[in-house]
Parts: C-alpha cells; structure tokens; sequence
C-alpha cells in the first residue's frame, strides 16, 4: 500500500483499523499532511473533510453517537487543535471515544517565533481521558497504549500530539504484518462484600428511587426495567435523554411531578435509596429536590470517568454497569412493601391531565409549537436536541415511544448541536435525523452547513424566539437593566444561510401555517437538507410558560 513515507504515522492507522476504528474527520493543512496520506491512502478508512475545526469535532461526535464506535479526528498545529477544545470536552463528560490527532512541529521550534506554532502537548489537560507525545522511536507503544485508553471502561477523549519534520508529502509503500488487535476487560460484576451489604440495605427499604440520566438505547436495560417496574416500592424517575420508558410505571416529565409536590408532602417523596445511573439530568428542580432532601443512602452506579456526586449525598460508588447491577436488584426481595413507585406515578399522571389542559386552550407560543412538533415527528427517527431552552421544553413532554433521543449534554453547550446531528444523519443515510433547536444555537454553530456532507434525511427545525429564551424564562437576567445583552437580540437572517448554504428552507409563523406545511417538510420530494424555521418572536413565550406552572399546582 502506497502511504505516507513516516512509518510511525502508517503503523498508528493500520493499529485504528486491526481496533475497528474506521471513520477519521479531517480538517485540511500542511503540518498534518503525514497523516491525510495515510488515512486517505488505507482501503478501510472513511474520511470526511471538514475545514471548521470546531464544526469538525462535533461532526465527529455525531459518528460517534450513531455508529457507537471510535471515531479520530485530525488536524494541522497552532490554532487548530484549540478550536476542538468544546467538543474534546463534550466528549470527556459524555465519555465518548474521541480520538483526537494534532499535527505539531518539533519540540526545537516551540516559542521560536514559527508560524501556527503553540505548546501543544497536554493542551486539553483538564477534560481528556489521556495525552500522548508521539514519536517515531516510541510508536508502538505509545499508539497502543492510546488506543487501548481509548476504548477501554470508562471510555472517553485520548489525545495524540504528532511533532513532525518536514518534508511532509512524500510517499512509500507500507505492508502491515503484525496483529494490533486489543483485548479489553471490564470489572462488570459485584463483589460478595458488595452483594451482602446492598441486600440488605435494599430489603430494608421500603422507599426506594432510581433516576436515570442520559443513556444510549439499551434493549437490555429496558427489560430488565421492566422487571424492576414490577415492584411497588420503587420510583423510577426519566427524562427523555435516557432512552428508558415504561409509561404505566416510571415518571417521565420530572418538572412537571415536583411542581406538584407540596412542603406538606416532601417526606412521602422522598426515598430512604436514591440510586443514580447514566449520565447528565436536565431537570434542575430534581437536584435542588435531593440536596435539600438528602436520601439515607444515595448510590452512583456505573463505571465513570468522574466520581460525581450530583445530589451532594452519596454514600457509594458501584462500579459495575447499570445492566448487571439491575439483574442482581430484581432479585431481591423488599421485606417492607409499600406503595412509593405508585404514588411518585400518581403525581405523574395528574400532572399529565393538567399539561394536556392547559396545552388545549394555550396561545401560540414556544410550547404549543413544541407540542406539534413532537406530536407530528415521524416514527423511528432520530431526534437532537440543541440546548438551553429547547431541550428543557422537550422535558414537559411525554416522549415518543419509536423515538431516540440524542443532545450534548455532557458540557450542555450551544456551539455544536448541528454539527453533531449532521454527523449522525451522514453516518446514516437510511435514517432520518430531526434537530431542534433555538436562532442563537443555530446562527452560533452555522458552519455546520459548510461542508459536502449535506444529507436529504437531515431535517432543522429552528424555533426564533429572536435571542436567547432561556434568558426571559429564568429569574437573574429579568433584574437587571442588561438583560438585552443576555437575550442577545439580532437581524440574522437564516433564509439567506439557506440560500448560501444550498440548503432548503420553509417558514411558519403560527399553529395554521405550522400544520399545513409539516407534510412537506418531512417528505422525500428533493434530495436536500430542509429547514424549518418557525417564528415565535412576537409571543411573551416567557409568560405562558409561567402561566403553564401556576396552572400545573392549582
């Protein structure tokens, strides 16, 4: 095989493969050149070429999520590697595989006045799993040891830092005759230490709550929470980010059932056992809820980067995935039967009726838009959800059983929300992909659209409130006199990034016009990418929200 001429760079791709890492996001420049040769050059490589660093990374994010797999990402020196950094860090608190490649020049011309020329080395020091200095004498070695970190639990973002010499561009040919394929373990089970002690606090408990965080689609999980459904003293609480759903059973819409929770009522709710699994809550009630009302026992299960402790009140750490842990639980038995699950779940279907009312005779705003749009999402699609105010407005809502729900929340940023969902509608083409999002989370990552990657199954939906509506829901910014500078009002115009993006784009400006143009929207009519944007920037979106919670407790 014709490659590059540096055999360290060769022997590091041919190591990504024999690991079934296949798919690289470039972003061109010259100090990189090694390393587009050889990816380029290999038969089993995917490459996609995307100039915005930033753009790029979450586009790789988007791979990653879609294909559950490893994806590298690789670009030139200087400035480079630093417009990375939001999704280098995304990755670190979602636990992603990230493998992120930096071309660097040589140690001898650092702080030497070359051009695109920065201290490289350990530069994502606070959000990467592991950093690697890799040279042609120490190849191997080193590029195993970074793979292997790579995909080992808990995964996570690996950096390699590549100093290379010029010339860059010559070719030779390369035959791998070595196997570099991996042999991974995980710790996945309980010691007996382990076992008895959480027997018995389990048995003695008639209270007990497991909420569930961010979490990709697990059929496994799903039965095993069925069967954990079955008893009457568990409370399973879910936000739509965690792929589980047992509508007769779990608490779906959080907000929604602690806005009917009374001061009177907190100690019925609240659990001798909170046991939490996945990844980010959303819901910034539940955890005020918790760290004022501290559980005897709060249990962290799962194999995580960060030993977090969200509700202030852990008492422990399994370090075993939520599957085996869960098999073990269901059989157990509750020496106290009681009815707390069934009275979380009482709350939660009152709660549903009085969304359902308010919903019914609610005026335009960004939560009746919200309310069809999801009623009229198409089934099995993939949905994305940008932050801030869209994605909690997708927490008050029951979610879509055929439905996957996907967002960034690891750092809960604006910057890349686009640029992930278009990296999973490329990784998929036979699956349609759906983002929401707000007109600053749009206009912030617009380069998501400068690419040759633009599918006919991604679908935007750009909701223009005209600023940040996150701002005019919560207290702070509506004290002060600067709250125009957090709303951050604009004359941005997305019709035209449509046009100079080749990208196809419909208007709506209210319920008539939304419902009339959504069959369109979604159909398979032209091989483009579609936009929707839907106008709510003459509505006082804030005051029916407030309007929907005084509702929701009367």
């Amino acid at each position: 095989m014709l490659t590059t001429s540096f055999k360290h760079i060769a022997e590091l791709v041919e190591i990504l493969v024999q690991n079934n890492i296949y798919n690289v996001v470039i972003s061109p420049g010259s100090r990189n050149a090694p390393l587009i040769i050889a990816f380029d050059s290999h038969p089993d490589i995917k490459t996609y070429v995307i100039t915005d660093e930033r753009s790029a990374a979450f586009f790789a994010l988007g791979l990653i999520d879609e294909l559950q797999t490893g994806v590298a990402i690789v670009c030139t020196s200087g400035s480079a590697p630093l417009n990375y950094s939001p999704a280098v860090a995304e990755a670190y608190y979602r636990q992603l595989p990230l493998l992120v490649l930096t071309a660097d020049r040589p140690s001898h011309l650092i702080d030497q006045g070359d051009g695109q020329c920065i201290r490289q080395y350990d530069v994502y020091r606070n959000f990467i799993k592991q950093s690697f200095t890799l040279n042609a004498l120490d190849s191997i070695e080193q590029s195993t040891l970074a793979i292997e970190s790579l995909l080992c639990h808990p995964q996570g973002p690996v950096h390699i830092n590549l100093p290379l010499v010029e010339p860059l561009y010559q070719q030779k040919e390369y035959t791998c005759t070595h196997n570099y394929a991996l042999k991974l373990q995980q710790n996945n089970k309980l010691s007996v230490k382990e076992k008895k002690e959480l027997k018995s606090f389990w048995n003695e408990s008639p209270k007990k709550l497991i909420i569930i965080g961010q979490m990709t689609p697990n059929k496994k999980l799903q039965q095993l929470f069925g069967t954990i459904a079955q008893d009457s003293s568990i409370a399973v609480l879910v936000e739509n980010t965690s792929n589980i759903q047992f509508f007769n059973k779990f608490c779906h819409n959080i907000d929604r059932v602690l806005a009917l929770i009374t001061e009177d009522e907190i100690e019925t709710y609240k659990p001798d056992i909170l046991i939490s699994m996945g990844g980010a809550i959303i819901s910034k009630k539940i955890k005020a809820f918790f760290r004022q009302n501290k559980p005897k026992h709060n249990w962290r299960v799962g194999n995580y980067l960060l030993d977090e402790d969200t509700y202030q009140s852990k008492t422990k750490s399994i370090k075993v995935p939520a599957e085996h842990f869960l098999e073990f639980i269901s059989q157990l038995e509750t020496k106290n039967i009681s009815n707390f699950g069934n009275k979380w779940k009482a709350k939660d279907f009152i709660s549903q009726q009085k969304h359902l009312n308010f919903i019914e005779s609610a005026p335009y705003s960004d939560l009746t838009v919200f309310d069809l749009i999801l009623d009229t999402l198409p089934e099995n699609c993939n949905l994305q959800m940008a932050n801030s105010s869209v994605v909690r407005y997708c927490q008050l809502f029951n979610p879509v059983q055929s439905i996957t729900y996907y967002a960034n929340r690891g750092v809960s940023g604006i910057d890349g929300s686009t640029s992930t969902a278009l990296g999973m509608a490329v990784a998929n083409p036979d699956k349609l992909i759906v983002l929401i999002t707000g007109d600053l989370s749009f206009f912030y990552d617009s380069n998501a659209l400068w690419n040759n990657y633009l599918p006919s199954n991604f679908r935007i939906i750009v909701i223009n409130n005209n600023g940040g509506g996150i701002f005019k829901i919560i207290d702070g910014p509506q004290s002060t006199m600067q709250q125009h500078i957090f709303v951050a009002p604009h004359n941005g115009k997305i019709e035209h990034l449509c046009k100079a993006f080749n990208v196809e784009y419909l208007y709506a400006n209210s319920i008539s016009s939304l419902e009339g143009i959504m069959y369109n929207f979604y159909s398979t009519n032209s091989n483009k990418t579609k936009l929707l944007e839907i106008n709510t920037s003459q509505v006082v979106n804030e005051q029916v929200l407030k309007n929907y919670f005084k509702k929701l407790i009367e």
